[in-house]
């Protein structure tokens, strides 16, 4: 039996840890990457069962933060690179509208309060949902 044979139907099923609050709403004023307004700040808000997951968390961190284009758009497996450059395929590009919509972009931690974790670096729209968070600066 092949792999594609023992896991033809499978679900994967991934529920947000939390949402970013940025002052972004929309593809014209969103950046390609977070390095465009490396000072603009934005809120990873965790839900409130995660929030032990945090207690390591401080500022100065680099964090690798998995999130779900929730708002990308139809997927062509060829684009153009950086939005109006040369074609090329899908998977050797940043671009949003994925087969599986999972963007990920690494952040600079600037304070964290409560279930907040406030940082620079964001390329994420107002209210896009979070599925994981990774730290970018140790293994553990």
């Amino acid at each position: 039996m092949t792999s594609n044979e023992k896991d033809a139907g499978k679900k994967l099923i991934c529920e947000p840890i939390g949402y970013i609050h940025s002052p972004y709403e929309g593809r014209s004023d969103t950046p390609k990457n977070g390095q465009v307004y490396p000072d603009r700040e934005a809120v990873l808000e965790l839900e409130p069962q995660f929030i032990e997951g945090m207690t390591e968390i401080k500022a100065g961190d680099n964090l690798i933060v998995l999130f779900w284009f929730d708002r990308s758009g139809e997927v062509k497996l060829t684009v153009p690179f950086h939005g109006d450059g040369p074609m090329m395929g899908l998977f050797s590009t940043h671009a949003p509208a994925r087969p599986n919509p999972i963007g990920v972009t690494t952040i600079s931690v600037t304070k964290v309060v409560g279930s907040n974790i406030y940082f620079t670096g964001a390329d994420m729209f107002d209210g896009t949902p979070v599925l994981d968070i990774k730290s970018a600066g140790h293994d553990m």
